[in-house]
C-alpha cells in the first residue's frame, strides 16, 4: 500500500464507544484499515515540510 498524505497527527485517533476502545488509523499505512496496526511508527522520523510515499519496499521522499 502506498501512502501520499500529509497529516498532522502522528498516531491513531482514540475512539471510545461505551466500554470499548478503538484506535483509528490516521496515517493510511495500516493493513487493518480503518483500524490502527502500529504502522504509523514508520513515519515518526519524517521531516516537517517534506512529502513521502511508503510501499512494501520502504519510504521514498517526494519533492514538494
Amino acid at each position: 500500500m502506498a501512502r501520499l498524505v500529509k497529516f498532522t497527527e502522528k498516531g491513531p485517533y482514540k475512539l471510545e464507544a461505551g466500554e470499548e476502545t478503538y484506535y483509528i488509523c490516521q496515517c493510511g499505512l495500516s493493513k487493518k484499515f480503518p483500524f490502527c496496526d502500529g504502522s504509523h511508527k514508520r513515519t515518526k522520523d519524517e521531516e516537517e515540510g517534506k512529502l513521502y510515499i511508503y510501499d512494501d519496499n520502504g519510504r521514498v521522499e517526494i519533492s514538494p
